[in-house]
């Protein structure tokens, strides 16, 4: 075991002084489901603590490296780069899943790749770092890490949904508003019957029509509009 707790020291750059943290850290609970007498802890608290401390260190981040945008983007921006996809990732490129303890159920359906199970790990293993070395050094580990996925510098075109967009550029063309401009839409047309229906829908605002779009889902074709509308306040 103290073999394993020096390759990932090495692997993340720390060196621990509580080594128990850094074990829990990898502990999956079907690992405990399955041996509930091994007298562990699973990662998952570890986990909720490291959730916090990601959220803080990217909100620290793009807020500083963007005073230009808004409260509304850097949201966006946020949601993009902590959700479960953008975390695995970062515990793919440390290796995470090969250290994780998992229950033998888990390891056969395929538990050491699933996102759930490798972004959980990256959060826990910085919460781990932060109790073991405090705030800053956790911060640095989670901003340094981002670097080699390019997410430190997020376009708000690639983070946003066209919907958001058009709101945010109607919201930045209307300053005299404190909630910004409404935008309505609406469906005009269903043809079809499930699973094969086409919804057409336009998107308008003070009664005058934007954009249309079509889809084999509302929302789908809401989004569709929003492109259409993009496209013609260009």
């Amino acid at each position: 075991m103290d073999d394993l707790i020096s390759e990932i020291e090495t692997v993340i750059g720390i060196k621990f002084n509580q080594k128990t943290l850094l074990l829990k850290s990898i502990i999956h609970k079907s690992l405990l489901n399955e041996n509930p007498d091994m007298g562990l802890e699973s990662n998952e608290r570890l986990e909720f603590l490291g959730d916090s401390i990601i959220q803080t260190s990217v909100s620290d981040l793009l807020y500083n490296k963007h005073p230009d945008w808004a409260e509304g983007t850097l949201s966006q921006a946020r949601s993009k780069l902590v959700n479960r996809e953008s975390l695995a990732k970062l515990s793919i490129t440390l290796g995470l899943g090969k250290y994780l303890k998992i229950s033998n159920g888990e390891e056969e359906s395929g538990g050491r790749n699933k996102d759930s199970n490798l972004a959980d790990a990256f959060e826990a293993l910085v919460g781990a770092i932060f109790l073991d070395q405090g705030f800053d050094t956790a911060q640095s580990f989670v901003n340094s890490f981002m670097v080699p996925l390019d997410i430190q510098n997020p376009s708000p075109k690639d983070l946003l949904d066209p919907k958001s967009m058009l709101q945010i550029k109607i919201q930045q063309g209307d300053k005299s508003s404190e909630t910004g401009k409404r935008l309505k839409y609406k469906t005009i047309s269903i043809s079809g019957k499930s699973p094969n229906q086409e919804f057409i829908v336009q998107v308008s605002m003070d009664n005058k029509i934007l954009g249309k779009g079509k889809g084999s889902k509302k929302s789908q074709a809401e989004q569709n509009a929003a492109s259409d509308a993009l496209k013609i306040l260009a």
